[in-house]
């Protein structure tokens, strides 16, 4: 199973429009594509204006078949046309190829957590990522996954936990700065990635 991500900045200007019209060409390349898309906006760690579409697909094929769909149809390319002064910069696609999930169905939080790992070191991070994975949903009672960018910088690596409130994630937050087991995979992850990659940002499910 694949995550695609496609994040685009918004007009500042006119970030509610925006919005508005990400979840208005979500549904329509739901209906066209046959792949439900999902919408996203930043809550930290990204800029507020980066806005997200998402599809879980089972393969690469399966999405490029979608992706023609689109490119297909007038309705969606018209849309597209008359829309991009909404928007500031040229999208960015990425895909991850899920290697451990616990995940049974969507979430309105999800804290994301890049890094990449050092050279040589990719199996053994793997191996290390979904077990700090599956050793946080253990912990925390949330659901999460591990993936790795098929695409980009090469051993980058990503963990996404769900959470349904912020009061969820609060109690993440205390169990990571109060779990000696959450400790120690800091300190193991400190030889198997690149120092300074590691990243954290929370989205929020729009639509």
């Amino acid at each position: 199973m694949y995550i695609f991500n496609r994040s685009i900045s918004a007009n500042r200007s006119q970030l509610m429009e925006a919005t508005a019209a990400a979840v208005e060409v979500a549904a329509m390349a739901t209906k066209i594509g046959g792949i439900e898309v999902s919408v996203f906006g930043s809550v930290f760690g990204t800029p507020v204006n980066t806005i997200a579409w998402s599809s879980l697909v089972e393969s690469q094929a399966q999405l490029q078949e979608a992706t023609e769909k689109l490119l297909g149809n007038a309705e969606y390319l018209a849309w597209v046309d008359s829309h991009g002064d909404l928007f500031e910069s040229a999208a960015n696609d990425r895909l991850s190829s899920v290697v451990s999930t616990t995940f049974t169905g969507p979430k309105r939080f999800y804290g994301i957590l890049a890094a990449t790992a050092s050279a040589g070191k990719v199996g053994e991070a793997v191996e290390f990522g979904v077990r700090a994975q599956q050793l946080v949903s253990q912990l925390s009672g949330l659901e999460s996954a591990f993936a790795m960018e098929v695409y980009g910088a090469y051993g980058s690596v990503v963990w996404l936990t769900g959470a349904d409130s912020m009061a969820e994630l609060d109690a993440l937050q205390q169990l990571q700065m109060s779990s000696a087991e959450y400790q120690a995979l800091g300190v193991e992850a400190g030889s198997l990635f690149i120092e300074g990659s590691g990243a954290n940002s929370l989205i929020q499910r729009i639509a």
